[in-house]
């Protein structure tokens, strides 16, 4: 039976929409720019050294969890409201891992127990249609002139109703790296 290892999560304002789970070592890796377009079109989308999700609205806060299991969870997360999931493979060269934008708000300290290697990710998502509607009405209050406490307040009031959950478990070891053979 799998079993879920630890939690971690943060509600952020995602500079440029984008959420980002990669290896803390990991950064602007090959392919980025095609998996940020590719994002930008869908949901989120990956260079197999990071994975990019692009949220639904820029004015309200997002919750980003990631849970570490020991192997592939098989619960139905569609009766609670979650769509997905899609899938991706992520290579982990140190095993630690972090979630946040692209900017530094992000939280690190994410270490699977297994360490290095290569992860499977099951993304999951609710909430994007309701923060949307949100983004709308706080759109209409700022467009009559704004009202800057009534935008505070419909900002606090939808803070976290986009919702991003990140299912993580180790597959295989990564393969050599070729400059390794060098050496």
């Amino acid at each position: 039976m799998p079993t879920r290892h630890s939690c971690h999560g943060l509600t952020l304002s995602p500079e440029y929409r984008m959420v980002v789970l990669r290896d803390v070592y990991c950064d602007a890796a090959v392919g980025s720019t095609a998996a940020i377009i590719e994002a930008y079109k869908g949901v989120a989308a990956s260079t197999g050294y990071e994975i990019y999700i692009v949220v639904s609205q820029g004015l309200i806060k997002v919750r980003a969890d990631v849970e570490i299991w020991d192997e592939a969870p098989n619960d139905d997360l569609s009766a609670h409201g979650w769509t997905g999931p899609l899938t991706f493979d992520l290579d982990c060269p140190t095993g630690n891992l972090q979630v946040g934008d692209i900017f530094g708000t992000v939280i690190t300290g994410i270490d699977p127990p297994r360490g290095p290697g290569r992860y499977a990710v099951a993304l999951f998502h609710r909430g994007r249609e309701q923060a949307e509607g949100a983004f709308h009405e706080i759109l209409k209050v700022m467009g009559t002139g704004g009202d800057d406490e009534r935008i505070a307040v419909l900002q606090r009031q939808h803070s976290g109703i986009e919702q991003y959950l990140m299912r993580i478990w180790w597959q295989i070891d990564l393969p050599p790296d070729e400059d390794d053979e060098d050496l």
